[in-house]
């Protein structure tokens, strides 16, 4: 045990160091791709920017120069057609022909159209080459001027929008880098995983078979993957199952000859000294089938076996319901006891009351049985008296059984009985008189006994009829 909890606090330490190691790695991953995202797409805006700033610069350059005879000729016309084709290049938001007074003779959209607009490039106008710039509000802005003959004759604006033209580029990027780097962090997640697999799943598993063998599994088994000092312990615990299982299916099967008392005794003291006899009241019950012999001649073997399983597993199923204990099986006979080994006060109420209940379920059955069935119909005999339980035998083939004169006369009682009838002695009357509806059925001199045995019957619903 001292071992079995080293290996598992080692593990615990073990996993709690590989889930820091994995958790810093996964940090680090994160901060890395977080980083090489954020650099590579800033610069990749400013190279974007730079290429729609001189893409603006070129396009407002050529307007203005396009718009210099129309402003003289004031072609109101060719202005507009000016302005139409600029704004369908994508990312235009805004085009403006002004006239040397500021007003927009042209624009787009055309709301603007005839409103004033302030001259940007006033300090430049001396050179027809020159194109003012400035970034608004995720705008880039641009301005050139109308010279014709070294005369001012108006301004081209156009206005770019940069949501439009970078923005989707750089949000485009940002996605593969970071499903990039999702992929690495889930590679190095999954490498972590397997690298702690490859340590502490040996242990997982053993641990998981000690569990189900805790819940009772005794078939769990843990196949070693290893020389070391944890597969020397998974050996030792499939061993260790392998003793349990067989411990297991000796008690299941003796089970079925012995009592539960009888066989936790054996198991906990293998020479049965706790089983010697002892001097106790019990109530003794015979349960015999009437007509068995008449009725098994029709049977075949296989048949009668059935038969006979069938009522003995109502009668036992009662007997057990009740606690009391299953002596023997005897042809078509059985006998069972209340009080022993584990003392009942009650044990000639419970004992008559399984009894009751026997007839009834056996008067269900008959009422049930379908076309070319066979009824049975079974007598019991009950008597309440001290005898000796314990091992009775030799040292080569024990029973753990009643004996005393009471059994005697319980046997006796059984033999008087009439199918679907429950005779009890004067000395269990005593007992049950105000819980069963009784009958006084005379005075009956039984086979082996000088003085004669006061009998009565127990009133039974639904006891079966003669078959």
């Amino acid at each position: 045990m001292a071992r079995s909890g080293a290996h598992q606090t080692s593990e615990g330490r073990l996993r709690s160091l590989q889930f820091k190691f994995s958790a810093l790695v996964v940090a680090l991953l994160v901060l890395a791709a977080g980083s090489l995202t954020w650099i590579a797409t800033g610069r990749e805006r400013a190279a974007l920017e730079g290429e729609v700033r001189r893409f603006g610069v070129a396009l407002t350059r050529n307007l203005a120069n396009d718009a210099e005879v129309p402003l003289l000729e004031d072609d109101g016309l060719a202005l507009e057609s000016l302005v139409t084709h600029a704004a369908n290049d994508y990312g235009v938001v805004g085009v403006r022909i002004l006239d040397r007074n500021g007003r927009a003779v042209a624009a787009f959209p055309a709301t603007a159209r005839g409103e004033s607009f302030p001259f940007e490039t006033a300090g430049i106008q001396a050179d027809e080459n020159a194109v003012h710039s400035e970034t608004r509000e995720q705008r880039l802005v641009f301005a050139a001027p109308a010279i014709y003959g070294n005369v001012l004759v108006g301004e081209a604006q156009l206005d770019l929008d940069l949501t439009v033209l970078i923005d989707p580029v750089v949000e485009a990027t940002r996605t593969q880098l970071l499903s990039v780097g999702g992929a690495v962090i889930l590679l190095g997640v999954l490498a972590g995983l397997v690298f702690v697999a490859l340590l502490v799943g040996p242990l997982r598993r053993l641990r998981a078979g000690v569990e189900r063998l805790t819940e009772g599994d005794l078939g769990a088994r843990v196949p070693p993957t290893s020389g070391d000092e944890v597969g020397e312990l998974t050996r030792a615990f499939n061993e260790m199952g392998e003793s349990l299982q067989q411990k297991e299916r000796i008690q299941s099967a003796f089970g079925r000859y012995a009592s539960d008392y009888v066989l936790e005794s054996l198991l906990e003291n293998p020479e049965g000294g706790d089983l010697a006899g002892a001097e106790r009241e019990v109530t003794i019950v015979f349960v015999d089938i009437r007509g068995f012999t008449r009725l098994s001649e029709g049977l075949k073997a296989r048949d009668v076996v059935s038969l006979l399983n069938e009522v003995f597993q109502t009668v036992s199923d009662e007997i057990l319901k009740r606690g009391g204990t299953i002596d023997k099986f005897i042809g078509d006979s059985v006998m069972a006891y209340f009080g022993a080994p584990v003392p009942n006060d009650d044990h000639a109420v419970d004992a008559v009351s399984a009894a009751v209940e026997i007839e009834r379920a056996l008067a269900i059955r008959n009422r049930e049985l379908p076309e070319g069935g066979h009824p049975v119909g079974i007598g019991i005999g009950i008597h309440t008296g001290v005898v000796i339980v314990g091992n009775i035998g030799s040292d080569r083939r024990t029973d753990f059984t009643a004996i005393g004169d009471p059994v005697n006369v319980a046997a006796r009682l059984e033999k008087l009985a009439r199918p679907g009838e429950v005779l009890i002695s004067e000395a269990v009357q005593r007992r049950v008189r105000d819980i069963h509806t009784l009958r006084f059925e005379g005075e009956r001199q039984l086979s082996g006994r000088q003085e004669p045995v006061h009998v009565y019957s127990v009133q039974v619903e639904d006891s079966p009829s003669t078959p």
